[in-house]
């Protein structure tokens, strides 16, 4: 149930390179690797999401124990989703904000999908994931401690136009009642 425009599913070209929407970068650091879902469960290694497992041309990303793997955005996101199998509570999300004066958030575990169920890593369970971001988004990093960390289907936006002009008119209209509000009380006191 992706509703986002869709940045990769983790396909790749004629040419073996991953295909990826213009103005982001997928890398994979150590650890992590593209499989295909009708490989179905790789012992110890990779359990395809759902969705994917058993499916040809049905590609997902693994990042393994230790492992890291980077979404880079050009022009940062406000919106972002993607699907994950197997949760549990070695899986972990680093979101970092274009703005570098704002903290990156990290989530562990039962905190990428909101804890319930809980993350028991159970292969039969798949889920959606959908983020809205206050603040844009630059890159989100995905880590495992133990494990692996499987998803796919990364998804993203920025906010359209329209809902930019209708929030920089909020704040405007915001900060007005509030002057409006000052002078009221100014002259209510005088």
């Amino acid at each position: 149930n992706i509703d986002q425009p869709l940045i990769t599913d983790f396909n790749s070209d004629d040419g073996g390179n991953l295909i990826i929407a213009s103005g982001y970068t997928f890398t994979q650091g150590a650890n992590a690797a593209i499989f295909n879902g009708a490989d179905g469960l790789i012992m110890n290694l990779s359990a395809p999401p759902p969705a994917d497992n058993g499916v040809a041309g049905a590609f997902y990303e693994t990042v393994e124990s230790g492992g890291v793997a980077t979404l880079s955005i050009a022009d940062a996101i406000s919106n972002f989703q993607f699907y994950m199998g197997s949760p549990d509570t070695f899986n972990g999300i680093t979101i970092n904000f274009a703005n570098a004066a704002l903290s990156p958030v990290t989530l562990n575990g039962e905190a990428i999908w909101g804890g319930t169920p809980p993350g028991s890593g159970d292969q039969s369970l798949g889920f959606t994931v959908t983020y809205h971001f206050d603040a844009p988004v630059s890159s989100i990093v995905f880590t495992s401690d133990n494990n692996s960390f499987e998803f796919d289907k990364l998804a993203g936006s920025v906010p359209e136009p329209a809902t930019w002009a209708l929030m920089i008119m909020g704040f405007g209209g915001a900060g007005a009642l509030v002057r409006n509000r000052r002078r009221q009380a100014v002259a209510a006191a005088a």
